[in-house]
């Protein structure tokens, strides 16, 4: 945790039984030839990998965010500081267009009736006319934890979970599963994928055990190292997740290579050297101070869904929104965002929150965005 990452700005006769089971077999495999079709001849842009040994990483302020940012309504910025679930009740473009959204999130729920083709004309739908697209984002992990690819629709069967796969097949085993997986969402229309998991858990008892490679530091560092780059030669946005105040080689390592933004955990921690014992990382103000100064991240500090509950007892007179960004947060995962951006808006207006801080967090989520072909600029 030491490490300083400032370095990077199924008849009954005998043929009708075995029918039975060669039909299904071969209907499945026909489905999952035309979804790989499908995906294989997208026409998507991906941008020129960039990555530390690649022309270098952009992460922070960029001069280019801070021209656009000078164009820009408060409205407008605030808007950029929020991710939100699709709803998909005819709101969506409304999100973009009127609230100025900086990034839609597609649950479980989207993928169930639809196909690939369904879903890219959504997605392509959702860029609109904004010069500033919108982040497309999703959770696919592997087993339980995926939107997409447990729907027979999009894959014959879910992505495994790193640690399952590593017992099979080892790092290049893991590896390999990523790249196949980050090409198949990205050549969708995807651009984001809100993963890997980083933390370091080795005890089958302990919470993200089975999300985690569940190896020690020096495996699992190598496997996030790699992994990172990886997105960034896909031309998909990563968020690490979680820092978690200790034990995070693997999650340093990975800001080394050049991710563009971190999910901090909700715990709090409480043990001996704690930042701070009294409230959640991701609501601390102390954390992040120490991840910016101490160990140097210049990306996005994003905040899981502030519409759960774990955070009540810790808002005391702000509202949890406004909360979020004092703490240092950049972007917002709200489900009711029209309310959290009218809390925002008002605490800017009445000095709650200061202008500068809403400035810099629009020009990190910009920097971001042009880092990765998402905002069309013409000076």
């Amino acid at each position: 945790m030491e490490k300083k990452i400032k370095e990077n700005n199924n008849g009954s006769s005998k043929g009708g039984g075995l029918l039975k089971y060669i039909v299904p077999g071969l209907i499945l495999l026909i489905t999952a030839g035309a979804i790989g079709t499908f995906l294989l001849y997208q026409e998507t842009k991906i941008p020129e990998p960039i990555n530390p040994y690649r022309k270098g990483v952009v992460i922070g302020n960029s001069e280019m965010a801070q021209k656009v940012m000078e164009e820009m309504t408060l409205e407008e910025k605030v808007g950029q500081l929020f991710v939100t679930p699709y709803r998909d009740d005819g709101s969506d473009l409304d999100a973009l267009s009127n609230y100025h959204i900086g990034g839609i999130i597609y649950t479980g729920t989207f993928f169930e009736d639809r196909d690939p083709e369904q879903a890219a004309g959504v997605f392509k739908g959702m860029y609109g006319n904004t010069y500033i697209k919108p982040f497309q984002c999703v959770v696919e992990e592997g087993e339980a934890y995926t939107a997409v690819s447990k729907w027979p629709a999009f894959r014959p069967s879910p992505y495994k979970l790193p640690r399952a796969l590593y017992d099979e097949s080892g790092l290049e085993g893991v590896l390999n599963q990523e790249e196949e997986k980050l090409l198949f969402l990205r050549r969708m229309g995807l651009n984001l994928n809100f993963g890997p998991i980083t933390n370091i858990v080795t005890n089958p008892g302990e919470s993200l055990y089975e999300q985690t490679l569940g190896q020690p530091k020096e495996i699992a560092s190598e496997y996030i190292k790699r992994l990172v780059l990886l997105y960034d030669e896909i031309g998909m946005s990563s968020v690490l997740r979680y820092y978690s105040g200790d034990n995070t080689e693997a999650f340093m390592d990975g800001c080394y290579m050049g991710a563009p933004s971190i999910m901090m955990s909700n715990k709090v921690v409480a043990s001996a050297g704690s930042v701070d014992k009294n409230r959640p990382i991701s609501l601390s103000k102390k954390w992040h101070t120490y991840l910016r100064e101490e160990l140097g991240f210049e990306g996005v500090i994003i905040i899981s869904d502030i519409d759960s509950h774990i955070f009540d007892e810790y808002l005391e007179e702000d509202k949890v929104a406004v909360a979020a960004i004092k703490a240092g947060n950049n972007m917002i995962w709200a489900t009711n965002y029209e309310g959290a951006i009218k809390d925002v808006l008002e605490a800017v207006e009445n000095g709650t929150l200061e202008i500068a801080d809403i400035n810099d967090s629009v020009s990190r989520v910009l920097t971001w965005k042009i880092r990765y072909g998402l905002l069309d600029y013409k000076d």
